[in-house]
């Protein structure tokens, strides 16, 4: 065999066997939280909000302009204005002669150049703390990307754990069906049942594979999503940790759910920052309205080369005002209904995040109690199954109810796993809902 076949023949097993490893709660939450496209996008805004801020910054240190120049020309005034500015200019200059018809002449120039605003209308001030804002949104909204992907793993991972587990059930439920099955048609064959029972044990076989079928395709459908929660080919094999967390989670009180959503939650955050960057925004707009001063200063210097150059300065304030511009108003206006906009949508965002917390506080609450009630119900299928068939083989009891009674347990325990699957996603949800899901390590 070639090194090419062993190595390739390596590498598969390798694979197989990282395969056969079950993928943990923990590593999918790590898996999704590097991949998902969502969280990068919300960085890559993180990014470009903090460079925003450092633009808007930069606004307020002076700007520095320097430029270099080598010029020739016989122009009459460029040759009087260069002579001037190199410092030779003299008393012969001033021949008509040479004034109307001057020789080339060249003039090389060094300028620097500063400018800093000392008021600007506001701009800089409300710029930088727009820019501010747009750094909390961003922020925010990464944050609250993150949770909502977290949530979903949960839920996709534990839905997969107990698609599988409800598959098993079906698969045990199955085989003892085809147990009692065959059972009843040895019976019947040798006279000791009626028909009728045979049927209704087939009947029953029938209903429990139609179970397992759906149960199977359940699980297919709980592992693609999954699969496209992490990141991976929708059609990979999947394998995670069969064991469901049996803990029982802490009660939240609702009132308590609600305040802390409104102080936490990203959306809620956000929408506040956007309403304060409208009011800005509103500022800016009318601060265009006054008058503005800017400083400034250069230096220059002019010779027939750069190495011998007479220099200059020039320093001033300049304060300028606009004495009509009809759009201004309009800008204002414009402004004014943003921000109207903006407190709609911040009252908005808070009513959104009160409403998804009492729906999750509700759900989440209904699934304990549910869960409760599930386990309750599972002990007394069980106990009701062990009774029923003990009377049937003392022929005390018909068939029919031996089926219903396995009927009832299988049903108890499909229950029970929807039961503890929907405690697990509703805590998860409320966490979210309140901004508080921070980590998976609860639901461990």
């Amino acid at each position: 065999m070639s090194k090419l076949h062993l190595a390739a023949a390596a590498s598969l097993l390798l694979a197989t066997a990282v395969a056969a490893d079950p993928l943990t709660l923990r590593q999918a939450a790590a898996e999704a939280l590097s991949r998902n496209p969502q969280l990068t996008a919300a960085a890559s805004e993180v990014d470009a909000a903090r460079a925003r801020l450092g633009e808007a910054r930069a606004a307020w240190l002076p700007v520095i302009d320097a430029s270099a120049s080598s010029s020739r020309s016989d122009n009459p005034v460029f040759v009087f204005g260069s002579l001037l500015e190199q410092g030779r200019f003299a008393q012969q200059y001033f021949d008509p002669g040479f004034l109307n018809k001057p020789p080339v002449l060249r003039n090389d120039r060094l300028n620097l150049t500063v400018k800093v605003a000392l008021f600007d209308q506001l701009r800089r001030y409300d710029m930088t703390k727009q820019a501010g804002h747009g750094v909390t949104r961003a922020r925010t909204e990464a944050d609250e990307a993150r949770q909502r992907v977290l949530a979903e793993v949960i839920d996709r991972f534990y839905g997969l754990t107990v698609a599988e587990q409800r598959r098993a059930v079906a698969a045990d439920a199955v085989r003892a069906a085809e147990a009692a099955a065959k059972s009843t048609r040895d019976k019947a064959e040798q006279g000791l049942v009626v028909e009728s029972d045979r049927l209704a044990a087939e009947v029953q076989l029938a209903q429990f594979r139609q179970q397992e079928i759906a149960a199977d395709g359940d699980a297919g459908i709980a592992r693609a999503a999954l699969a496209m929660t992490l990141g991976r080919p929708l059609m990979e094999r999947i394998v995670v940790e069969s064991a469901l967390p049996e803990k029982a989670f802490p009660p939240m009180e609702l009132a308590a759910a609600t305040e802390q959503a409104l102080q936490t939650r990203g959306d809620v955050a956000s929408a506040e920052a956007s309403r304060a960057a409208a009011e800005l925004q509103l500022r800016t707009a009318r601060g265009s309205l006054l008058p503005r001063l800017d400083a400034f200063a250069s230096w220059g210097a002019s010779g027939t080369t750069f190495a011998s150059r007479n220099s200059d300065h020039t320093m001033g304030l300049m304060a300028s005002i606009d004495v009509f511009d009809a759009g201004k108003f309009a800008r204002i206006s414009e402004a004014r209904a943003h921000l109207e906009g903006a407190r709609a949508m911040q009252a908005m965002a808070r009513d959104k995040a009160m409403m998804e917390t009492i729906t999750a506080w509700n759900r989440a609450n209904a699934a304990r109690q549910q869960v409760e009630v599930a386990a309750t119900a599972v002990g007394q299928a069980e106990a009701a199954s062990r009774i029923v068939g003990d009377r049937y083989e003392n022929g005390l009891t018909t068939i029919t109810e031996v089926l219903r009674a396995q009927a009832a347990l299988v049903g108890a325990r499909l229950a029970l796993l929807s039961a503890r699957q929907q405690s697990i996603a509703g805590y998860a949800e409320l966490l979210r809902s309140t901004g508080g899901l921070r980590d998976i390590d609860p639901f461990l």
